[in-house]
């Protein structure tokens, strides 16, 4: 079996579940990450700045800034590989709640998701009090009110509460994952050696190849794109030199086969308050099966189900499950 390198060992990673209740009614999109994340980003800036300058560029703190960090997420100066990426992964997956449902009602509950990736685990507190005050600030177009009843600290098929509203404290030591994790859980599946997955996207997965987003893909396409994503993650937020040594492996991924696909574009409109315009932020949804000797891929594949894949993973799209191993 094919172990993990070095640097990919270092990837760790923490998943929480909120548990929120309506306090008002909330009128909501259908998709609800632009919007969620949107919110954070407001109350995370009204939080932490103390400068407020219009541009964190010019700000003197913003090199030591959380905001900066978490919602406009730079590369150091001494980074070694900006050159080869456009972009630095956020240390943040936002997975708003999965329902097309618009409108909750006084007193309705709803959960959603999120992931924190290495340095960014430690700040949890900080994503706990801004998510209470965009409950107390309100949401959505008619600025609905929620409150944080739960929130589930969760490590493969358990969870353990670690926040409640009843006493509105943090308890409990954050269980965290490590890459190391997945090859060491999944290593007796990987040894009955399965032939076929099948992968569901949940939401939109935006792949680009060539400077244009596609909506057609292989699975070499799909590997890569993860493994990217994995090293950047793994470099930018877990303090890891950067060593990509996974050339043999990318080249096996083009043996792989993605079979019966019933995936469609999905086109959907969120509003930028930064570039004050809508923009159209379509992606691949559906399904497809993956055919061929999957014993090295399963591990990382399982990883992307926490980590998304494609572009803007940090307000939930390219989430994907496996639901047929």
């Amino acid at each position: 079996m094919h172990a993990p390198s070095n640097e990919l060992r270092h990837l760790t990673f923490a998943r929480f579940i909120f548990r929120a209740r309506a306090e008002t009614v909330l009128k909501l999109p259908p998709y609800k990450g632009s919007t969620f994340r949107g919110g954070f980003g407001c109350n995370l800036r009204r939080i932490i700045c103390i400068n407020s300058a219009d541009d964190c560029n010019r700000c003197v703190l913003a090199s030591r800034c959380i905001y900066t960090y978490i919602f406009e997420t730079k590369p150091p100066e001494d980074s070694m590989i900006t050159h080869s990426f456009s972009e630095v992964p956020h240390p943040y997956v936002l997975n708003p709640p999965h329902t097309a449902k618009e409108t909750f009602e006084h007193s309705e509950t709803f959960t959603f998701g999120l992931v924190l990736f290495g340095k960014a685990i430690d700040y949890f507190p900080y994503f706990l009090f801004v998510f209470q005050q965009l409950g107390e600030n309100g949401i959505g177009r008619e600025k609905g009110r929620f409150e944080i009843e739960t929130v589930n600290n969760e490590r493969f098929d358990t969870g353990v509460e670690i926040y409640s509203s009843a006493d509105k404290c943090l308890k409990g030591n954050i269980q965290i994952y490590s890459s190391e994790n997945f090859f060491r859980v999944y290593s007796d599946i990987i040894k009955m050696g399965p032939e076929q997955i099948t992968v569901r996207l949940l939401t939109p997965f935006r792949f680009k190849k060539d400077g244009h987003f596609r909506d057609n893909f292989g699975f070499f396409d799909l590997f890569r794109n993860l493994l990217n994503r994995l090293y950047l993650l793994t470099y930018f937020h877990c303090g890891n030199r950067f060593d990509r040594d996974h050339r043999e492996l990318l080249e096996m991924s083009k043996g792989v086969e993605i079979m019966d696909k019933n995936i469609r574009w999905h086109d959907w409109v969120r509003y930028s308050n930064r570039q004050k315009t809508r923009m159209k932020m379509g992606g691949v949804v559906g399904e497809f099966r993956i055919k061929g000797d999957l014993a090295q891929f399963l591990p990382f594949l399982k990883i992307g189900e926490y980590t998304n894949i494609g572009k803007a993973t940090s307000m939930g799209l390219g989430k994907y499950e496996i639901v047929c191993l």
